[in-house]
């Protein structure tokens, strides 16, 4: 079955009731509202619970009827915080992925509002929810929540919304950036041509107006061509390619390949957020299978990473890696065969490193491998 994700405001306030009511039920000890205070809400109520300033409210639906739902609602104390709140899914719809997609649609929503962090609160005790919401990216604070009837707090966890932000900007931008960029293919499908076998499938992440796709395709490569933006996926597929929306953080990327191909794509992932991405792409090829990749040169400690408008007038979080850090990075997601070297252009006014790296030979698929 199809999950659709339907946007609420106060005029869907009596498709709203019954799911909120079905959760207050279900789980009344997640919620801070009790069933007994909304069960005889007049409309104005509801209608006002639905009509808060900047709110996200959401429900997932599945052959027209409501299976889950989630809001996101911004801080009028902090410009650039939300906060995840009536998140349920129903029993009979529960682990199938339903939370990410709710959390995911709200934090493209509320970064397209200029919103950088989204919060939630959980039980100090509930580790499966606590384990869950790690998967969808967020991570525990120091933040003591609110205080429990036995003296404890509950635990306030963060999703930054720095990849919803970039990828808002190539949405916006997609014209612009296809405009702006030269149709000379990168250095680094000559790289790749130099590791891998004829015929090789590769899965190529973030191939924006397709220019090294078709490179590679002339040369003989099988390319699975993956973007993290439905404005470039939706100009690849209209050009006749064969094209799908990925987000290198979460969703599943397929294979096994012979490569992953990155050019300029992991300088948009946080520090942070890197070392897991390198391990997904590892899964993602065969053993012995290659990784080609571009990232921006800098000092490679963090301090110079930030946002930039360059290019396309609207903000890019941009990570910048030295060859240490870089290797150290790659060689900690598990890759052997460790190439890091500097690959600037003469007259180019940023600097670039390359790397390449493989998948050990002996290193086992297992379970995880296409997650």
């Amino acid at each position: 079955m199809t999950i659709e994700l339907r946007r609420v405001t106060a005029e869907d306030w009596t498709v709203w009731r019954p799911v909120r009511l079905a959760a207050l039920a279900d789980a009344p000890q997640a919620f801070g509202s009790r069933l007994e205070d909304w069960q005889d809400a007049p409309e104005h109520r509801w209608r006002t619970r639905l009509s808060l300033p900047g709110a996200v409210d959401m429900l997932a639906v599945e052959d027209d009827v409501p299976v889950g739902m989630a809001s996101g609602v911004p801080d009028p104390d902090d410009s650039a915080l939300a906060e995840l709140i009536s998140m349920w899914v129903a029993p009979d719809a529960r682990g199938r992925g339903l939370v990410a997609l709710l959390v995911d649609e709200i934090a493209r929503s509320l970064a397209a509002q200029g919103i950088e962090h989204l919060e939630l609160s959980v039980m100090p005790d509930n580790d499966r929810a606590r384990r869950a919401y790690e998967r969808i990216g967020f991570t525990a604070t120091d933040t003591p929540g609110d205080r429990l009837p036995d003296g404890r707090h509950e635990t306030v966890m963060r999703r930054d919304l720095t990849a919803e932000r970039t990828l808002l900007a190539y949405e916006r931008g997609a014209d612009r950036y296809t405009e702006r960029t030269d149709d000379h293919r990168a250095g680094l499908v000559d790289d790749l041509l130099a590791l891998v076998p004829a015929h090789a499938h590769v899965l190529e992440l973030g191939s924006g107006p397709g220019r090294d796709a078709d490179a590679l395709e002339a040369a003989g490569l099988r390319v699975d061509r993956t973007d993290g933006t439905t404005a470039f996926v939706d100009r690849l597929r209209a050009a006749g390619h064969g094209a799908r929306v990925l987000d290198v953080r979460r969703d599943g990327w397929g294979g096994p390949y012979d490569a992953v191909f990155a050019n300029a794509v992991l300088l948009h992932v946080p520090r942070s957020d890197t070392g897991a991405v390198l391990e997904r792409a590892r899964r993602a090829v065969l053993p012995g299978g290659v990784l080609a990749a571009t990232v921006k040169r800098g000092d490679g400690d963090g301090q110079g990473d930030g946002w930039s408008d360059r290019k396309l007038d609207d903000p890019r979080w941009f990570t910048y890696w030295d060859e240490d850090a870089l290797a150290e990075a790659v060689t900690g997601a598990g890759w052997v065969a460790v190439d890091v070297r500097e690959t600037t252009r003469p007259g180019a006014e940023e600097r670039w490193l390359t790397v390449t790296a493989r998948r050990p030979d002996e290193d086992r698929r297992d379970e995880e491998d296409r997650s």
